[in-house]
This record gives structure tokens, sequence and C-alpha cells, in this order.
């Protein structure tokens, strides 16, 4: 006999082959039974399992029957004849192509119906820098700059000529005024840039004429040449003649000029009115200080004090005041705006 398994040959009456162990007479395993199909449920119609082959035949005619219905829509003239230009577009969401109509809804400006003018943008107004008197540093900034002037009467004085501007050009007489004008600041508040004079030849005084423009140009944005600088007035009736002359760096002045002004005028800022291009006009009240001060009495808080507080620190009588208007022109300064004058004692 031979075994089953591994085809060994076996003496008969042998139980298990003596070369794999296999019982001897035993046949190959039978297959396993198929597991039964699970019974539907009781009114559940029963799951029937498709054919992956007619899934696909019926794709395919699927897709057959939709490019044939496409291909009938394109002829019928539905999505637009073929090859014209008057064919219709197809917006894509999410892209940036699409028909006008779709981007004018999208966007801020509406356009113009035909026949009809496009609105004019309207004009920026104001400036780019702003004067805020309820701002403390600019507030006390502006009542400091104005003071600079209203010490040395610089408003009364002009105005008896018609007033200080500086954008209508200088004639010789205004030349004088402002080399008068800004001695008498630095005899007030910078002595010490004053030095003696040449004696000997009638110099009593003399002062850099690059410390003069410096000081010039922060105040009024302009600068004088030493031909501008120099004058000739007379004596007046004076001991001295009212002169200078300006060469090789300094200014040289034949009269003496001692101690400041007592009872300095003081600005106080009370509105400012914005004209563009970074030009107000500020509006200010004048108080004389009392109690016979100097300019250089008087610290820099002062100036930032409210106008009932700033009356009496310079001990003024407040019902001695007077209200002027001046033009400036303003730039960003470090905490508050600068001033630079263009016109005071000008009335239209």
């Amino acid at each position: 006999m031979f075994c089953t398994k591994c085809g060994s040959e076996m003496p008969d009456g042998t139980d298990f082959c003596t070369n794999c162990g296999a019982r001897m007479g035993a046949t190959s395993p039978a297959a396993a039974p198929a597991e039964p199909a699970p019974m539907p449920a009781v009114g559940m119609p029963p799951v029937q399992k498709r054919s992956h082959k007619r899934a696909v035949i019926i794709g395919i005619c699927v897709a057959g029957v939709l490019v044939a219905g496409g291909a009938a829509l394109a002829l019928t003239g539905v999505l637009g004849p073929l090859g014209q230009g008057g064919s219709s577009q197809i917006t894509v969401l999410g892209s940036d192509e699409g028909s006008a109509e779709h981007k004018d809804k999208g966007s801020a400006k509406e356009k113009p119906a035909e026949g009809q003018e496009e609105p004019e943008e309207p004009e920026q107004t104001g400036s780019s820098v702003k004067v805020d008197l309820n701002d403390q540093a600019t507030y006390a900034a502006a009542n400091l700059f104005l003071s600079n002037f209203t010490e040395e009467h610089f408003d009364r004085d002009w105005y008896q000529t018609g007033g200080f501007d500086s954008t209508d050009g200088l004639s010789d007489d205004e030349k004088y005024k402002l080399v008068k004008f800004i001695w008498c600041h630095f005899i007030d508040n910078a002595p010490y840039r004053i030095e003696k004079g040449d004696y000997d030849n009638g110099h009593y005084q003399r002062m850099a004429t690059d410390v003069i423009n410096r000081e010039l140009n922060r105040l009024t944005g302009l600068t004088l040449s030493d031909a501008d600088m120099t004058f000739d007035k007379g004596s007046g009736g004076q001991m001295l003649a009212d002169s200078a002359e300006a060469h090789d760096g300094y200014l040289y002045l034949k009269q003496e000029y001692g101690q400041g002004n007592y009872n300095p005028s003081c600005a106080i800022v009370t509105g400012a009115t914005d004209l563009g291009d970074n030009i107000y006009e500020l509006t200010y009240e004048v108080y004389s200080a009392g109690g016979a001060l100097l300019p250089s009495d008087i610290p820099e808080s002062t100036y930032g004090l409210p106008k009932d507080q700033f009356i009496a620190a310079i001990q003024a009588d407040a019902s001695m005041g007077r209200t002027e208007t001046c033009t400036v022109r303003v730039a960003q300064g470090d905490g508050a705006p600068t001033f630079t004058l263009l016109k005071m004692g000008v009335y239209d």
C-alpha cells in the first residue's frame, strides 16, 4: 500500500506512514463547505452584490450618454456658438477669471452708467502736521515761539509799516528791522553771544554772522547776506549813528546795547486754523509782564501753564491783554511741532 500524502510504499496493515507520519488510508481534506448565505431580515429585500464587469459596462454607457448630450447642447447654441466671440463665459469659483459683471460687483467702486460722467475724487484737505492746542507740549511750544517776537515788540513795530510778510520779499528797511530784532533777541535771551567790538574803529559790539543767520532761519526761515546786514540810519539825534557793517564773519554795531527789555510781552495762543500745506493761522493774546521781570527771568515751564496761571506767573494785568493773529508754517518736531513765522501784523 502507498501513503496517500507522500506516496511512500508501506506494508499492508500499516496504520501510519513511517516517512511523513500521516494516517494510512486517509483521503485529502475536503474543501471547506461554503458559508450559508445569511437570511434576510423579515420584511427586508435581500442585498444583491453587483458584478464588477456589469458596473463597468453601465459606467461606459452613462459616459457615452453624457458626451452625446454635451455635443447636442453645443450644437443647439445653449453654451453659445462655438468659435464665435459672443460665446458665454463660465465663471469658475475661486478663480480670477469671470464676467465683467462679476468683477464689478466685487469691487469697491461701481462703474458709471453709459452716458454718465465719472464723479471726481474729493481733494484731500488739511495738513499732515497737526497743531493740537489741547496737547500741553504743542501749546507750550507755540507760546514760547511767539513770545520770542512779542517780547521785542516785533508785532507792533511791523504793524506800523504794513506788517511782516516773508513770502513777499524784503525791502532794505525790513532787513534792517530783522537785524535789530535778532540783535535784541540775543541781548534778552543769550547775551553771551554778543562780544565786545573794536573800540578803536568805533565798533562797540559784534556777533558772528553765522549765529545770527541760524537763529533768524529758525524763527523766520530767512537768512541775510553781509550786504543785507549792513545799514546806516544816521544818528537820529543820538550821539552815535545807528549803523552796522558785516564782514569777515562778524556783524559790527556802532551802538552799544545794554540790558534787555523789562516787563516783556508774552504770547498765549488761543486758536489754530489749518490753512492746508502745514500752514496755520494762530490767534494769540499778548500780556505784558509785571514786577520788572526780564525775559530771562521767565522759566520755560511757564509757557505751558493754562492761561490764568500763565498771566499770574508773569504778574500781568489780565484786563490789559490784546488779541493778534499771525501765519506760521509748522513741521514735525521732537514731541511737538516746530514753527516758522510767515506773517505777523498783516491784516487784509
